[in-house]
């Protein structure tokens, strides 16, 4: 009966001493995770700020690529519409130069003339407009270029933010 009595006592404190280094092996991996836990929530919490800000520029840049985009296209417009106007103007003061060389009656030449010199200056308004324009249209398309550069660089940042939350091996 002692024999039973000391097995008894032996025993559970045997176990005991087995199960120990288990409960710390299994306690030091909650711990782990508890602090991996931890330094992901800080991480997240300072990642949280930097992605609203990166979003809030990328929303603005797209706005400032859309009104350059927009800017240019207008620009293009104008122009075009001036090379019609300044094509239509030609073929007018070529009709009027074919009209003139047929006129015999010195008064109807003057004023066939004069329809003439307002024809031709007319042309070189538009002349003087189409550079206008076309300075216009280099500083559009410069101003595009460089809003499609901001662009870029804030999609970098955000492409950057998106590594940085991904998953590590």
């Amino acid at each position: 009966m002692r024999c039973a009595l000391l097995f008894a006592v032996l025993i559970p404190s045997s176990f005991c001493l087995a199960q120990e280094p288990a409960q710390d092996a299994t306690l030091q991996t909650l711990l782990k995770e508890v602090h991996a836990l931890r330094i992901a929530l800080e991480r997240s919490n300072q990642i949280g700020p930097k992605v609203q800000i990166a979003l809030a520029k990328m929303q603005l840049q797209e706005e400032r690529v859309r009104n350059a985009t927009r800017q240019l296209q207008d620009v293009h417009d104008q122009v075009a519409r001036l090379q019609n106007k300044q094509g239509e103007t030609a073929d007018r003061a070529k009709e009027v130069e074919a009209h003139l060389a047929q006129i015999t009656d010195p008064k109807e030449r003057k004023d066939i003339d004069m329809v003439l010199r307002v024809t031709k200056s007319e042309l070189g308004q538009l002349a003087t407009q189409e550079q206008q324009f076309r300075a216009k249209e280099g500083d559009a398309s410069s101003l595009l270029l460089s809003e499609q550069a901001k662009w870029n660089e804030v999609n970098d940042l955000l492409t950057s933010i998106e590594r940085m939350l991904a998953p590590q091996p």
